[in-house]
């Protein structure tokens, strides 16, 4: 179809009225500024790996822009690259870290000389001379002598291609393939106009990993005239044709070809838009209006060094420099900002989209952005509300603008709402907000979830192309979501419905097999049937980072999820036993490798030791996780900046806990910090002798006044100010309330933090607990073990320097059940030295007594020097 006069008049008027939306709703565009480079800080090589290494991007964006030019090879990772192969384009999209089926790589431009080639196998180059950086790429096609370079604004990117001489220079556009050269349309068309040097296309792209179809539309124009052009029309080539049109699983293709000289490179800018075409010449006239690269590349750095320059970390070597500002870039891409890629009425309401998924950014994503950009978290907020609003429901998964139900967890968007509100997210409607979360807990949850309280082996999952949902990780995730949407509703003033989900959250229990054994444990979340009976499957069984077996779970295994009850860490606690055999238990856990710290459910559990007083194996493992990043790759997929903002936040010796509005401290890894918050104050994290031998928190303070716990607040954090820490290569030094104290003993059995191992006493008998120096004690624990025989009748003393003194006595004492702990509070005191004496007429076995630590003592109990 020759496109006439018609169709461009008909662009140039909804051009009119798309640009003047576009001026009302426009948003801040970073502009050149001097200042430090950090820009060139991250280094893009790092994670491009395909197999469990990262599938990250080596093309450039802006910070969550919505373009992503990059190189494309043939035999790809899920990003599209695969650095030892040759090149075969460049893609305008694509996803970061994203694994399973594969999305984007979509409007390939492929520079070429000579005849024009559409097989992509075809027209493959070698490369040289490749660089990647956040601000621009460039590579030599050996293949053809041509430079090609790539510069992004946040809609549309500019293309530098320096030819040599010829009249055969070739930019071939593939409209309709993806990733690893498929074929992935359901319709496309193409309209070529070589007297304004301009190429619009659309296509309906299926076979993403969001089942969806996704209506995508570009416009690419040249600054120069174009000697020839055509369109490949399935396997036709049609020279001169103006126009092409495709339907299901056919290409489709076009060409212009130019006379070139080295020293006049072609200039190419193209837009991409999820609305119209109207919609991507809008936008590429308001990014790049002229034919100036080097502008749009300074702009683009000025961006990179807005965004980096938040945060400052000295006292790192060039190469910890070089991975955490890539971690902080790769953090940084998603979710993407597409609030001027919207239909002219929507236009002012925050559209982000590519959340690819949120079952993987709730965790360590949002709780960054709601650090170093609370405005984005807001933002975000209000594009679920919007999405809800457009769509009737917002999913776990927003890709192409396109809702998917998938069944990963749960409904996640209720997790991301209340981890806003728990954080004190301004600028939201919280009865808007109320209104997606009310619709997900009463009306999305699966129907037997609504019923019973849990979701069954077999029960259907919400997607239709791949039935991801598993017993025991949707009702787990179901359980979390109404502990988020309780949150909300009472925010909303709807205390009804927040008492009926708050106890709805209670129903991980409902999954609760107390009777499951592994390793001697006992008591796990188990997949359960429709009548009620649990699976029986081995709790080592499934996704294990080893094996990839969605056995009753998602990502997992009955030991990795049990510990993902985030919301109710005393309740689950209990339930696995108690205080000491938990620690015993997550010590053997991760000793054993049963946690794979590398994959979503098990970010949290290394910092679980802290809900038992134990903050120092927090630290302990934190630094272990850690080691799993190495210098080029990331453990596993990164997937939209989950796994880079999880290395950021234990670079900075903090971590989210999950449920509430706090961080989790556990020690940075370097000297200093200094984060620029948004709201103009700043954070100083500083950390006296750190390093990787030191990783133990000895002291910590926040403006000087000594902190009560292992945790900062958010608003601490936003408050700014300076948190200052000692590290240590010695764990125990760090005295706060609730604290295990690290003890001595004279049966070390009895403070080995286990309860499988202990002490056969008979009456009369003692234990001897020494610290190294006075410490505030508030209470103290016993716990007993696998043994009949538990102590009833005890007497705790303490030396006062001169002699023994009672301070606490036991009677009729009754443990619930085998390796239980019971705690006992005392008149907060300072003590070196005490004793636990057995009293009563018969032997007992005793597992562990503990020491804990009190908030302050008014004076100094006893100053006798320790044993």
């Amino acid at each position: 179809m020759n496109p006439g006069k018609g169709p461009v008049v008909r662009f140039r008027v909804q051009l009119l009225v798309v640009g003047f939306a576009l001026a009302l709703g426009a948003a801040h565009q970073a502009q050149a500024a001097p200042g430090r480079a950090l820009y060139k800080l991250p280094d893009l090589r790092v994670g491009l790996g395909d197999d469990n290494q990262g599938d990250t991007i080596p093309g450039p964006t802006r910070p969550n822009g919505s373009i992503h030019p990059s190189p494309d090879t043939l035999k790809a990772s899920n990003a599209g690259y695969n650095p030892a192969e040759p090149i075969s384009g460049f893609a305008q999209l694509h996803s970061q870290g994203s694994g399973g089926v594969t999305t984007y790589g979509t409007f390939l431009l492929s520079p070429q000389v000579g005849e024009p080639v559409f097989d992509e196998a075809a027209h493959l180059s070698p490369k040289a001379d490749e660089t990647l950086a956040a601000d621009a790429y460039s590579v030599r096609l050996t293949r053809y002598d041509t430079k090609v370079e790539i510069t992004p604004a946040h809609y549309a990117a500019i293309y530098r291609l320096t030819y040599p001489t010829t009249d055969q220079a070739q930019v071939v556009l593939d409209v309709t393939r993806k990733v690893g050269g498929l074929v992935a349309s359901e319709q496309a068309d193409v309209q070529l106009f070589p007297e304004q040097g301009r190429i619009v296309g659309h296509v309906k792209a299926k076979g993403y990993w969001n089942p969806a179809l996704i209506d995508i539309w570009f416009v690419a124009e040249f600054d120069q005239n174009p000697t020839a052009w055509g369109v490949f029309d399935k396997a036709e080539r049609r020279d001169g044709a103006l126009s092409g049109r495709t339907g299901s699983d056919e290409r489709l293709g076009a060409w212009l070809t130019f006379k070139t000289t080295p020293t006049k490179p072609l200039l190419v800018k193209i837009a991409v838009s999820f609305v119209s075409a109207e919609m991507a010449k809008a936008l590429l006239d308001r990014e790049i209006p002229d034919w100036d690269f080097e502008r749009v590349r300074r702009d683009t750095q000025a961006a990179w060094n807005d965004r980096l320059g938040q945060v400052r970390v000295e006292g790192m070597a060039e190469s910890q420099q070089r991975r955490f500002y890539s971690a902080l870039y790769h953090a940084s891409t998603h979710p993407r900002d597409r609030s001027l890629d919207q239909p002219a009425a929507r236009l002012g309401r925050p559209n982000w989209d590519e959340h690819y998924t949120l079952w993987d950014t709730y965790r360590t994503l949002f709780p960054l952005i709601s650090v170093l950009r609370p405005s984005l978290y807001t933002a975000n907020v209000n594009s679920l509300i919007h999405t809800f609003d457009k769509f009737g429901a917002a999913d776990t998964a927003i890709i192409g603008g396109q809702n998917y139900h998938v069944g990963q967890g749960g409904d996640e968007v209720d997790n991301v709402l209340g981890e806003a509100l728990l954080r004190g997210a301004e600028g939201v409607n919280w009865r808007d907000a109320w209104r997606v979360a009310r619709f997900n807990a009463f009306e999305r949850r699966r129907p037997r979830y609504l019923e019973s309280g849990y979701f069954a082996v077999g029960d259907r999952s919400p997607e239709p192309n791949n039935q991801r949902a598993k017993s025991g990780s949707s009702t787990l995730g179901f359980a979390l979501n109404d502990f988020y949407a309780a949150q909300v509703a009472a925010k909303a003033g709807q205390t009804d419905e927040a008492k009926i989900l708050t106890e709805r959250s209670a129903n991980w229990r409902k999954i609760w097999n107390p009777d499951a054994t592994s390793d001697g444990f006992s008591g796990f979340l188990m997949p359960r049937y429709a009548d009620g009976k649990f699976q029986d499957i081995d709790p080592k069984l499934g996704w294990d980072g080893k094996v990839h077996n969605n056995v009753g779970y998602y990502e997992g295994t009955a030991w990795i999820y049990s510990y993902g009850v985030l919301h109710d860490l005393p309740g689950l606690v209990e339930a696995m036993g108690g205080r000491v055999r938990f620690n015993e238990r997550l010590n053997h856990a991760l000793d054993a490798g049963l946690i794979d710290i590398t994959n979503e459910p098990s970010f949290a559990t290394p910092w679980l030791f802290h809900a038992i007083g134990r903050a120092d194996l927090s630290s302990r493992w934190a630094g272990e996780v850690v080691k799993h990043f190495t210098a080029d790759a990331y453990p596993g997929d990164e997937d939209a900046g989950a796994m880079s903002s999880n290395f950021v936040f234990n670079s900075l010796g903090l971590f989210p806990k999950l449920g509430s509005d706090l961080y989790y401290l556990h020690g940075p890894r370097y000297g200093r910090t200094v984060i620029q918050l948004e709201n103009g104050k700043t954070l100083e994290i500083l950390a006296a002798k750190a390093g990787a031998s030191r990783p133990y928190i000895a002291s910590a303070s926040f403006n000087g006044k000594p902190l009560a716990g292992p945790y900062v607040s958010q608003a601490q954090l936003l408050g700014g100010g300076v948190l200052s820490l000692s590290m240590s290569d010695q764990p125990g030094q760090w005295i706060y309330a609730g604290a295990v104290l690290t003890a001595r003993a004279d049966q070390p059995s009895l403070v080995d933090g286990k309860t499988s191992t202990g002490w056969r006493a008979a009456p009369g008998q003692s234990v001897t607990l020494s610290l190294k120096a006075p410490a505030c004690i508030a209470a103290y624990s016993v716990s007993v073990g696998p043994d009949q025989a538990d102590p009833s009748h005890w007497t705790l003393q303490a030396h006062d320097g001169r002699v023994w003194v009672s301070v606490d006595q036991q009677s009729k004492v009754v443990f619930d059940h085998r390796h239980a702990t019971r705690t006992f509070p005392l008149a907060p005191g300072r003590y070196a030295r005490l004793r636990w004496v057995l009293d009563g007429g018969s032997e007992a076995s005793v597992s562990e007594v503990e020491l804990i630590a009190g908030a302050s003592c008014a004076a100094p109990t006893s100053g006798a020097p320790p044993l």
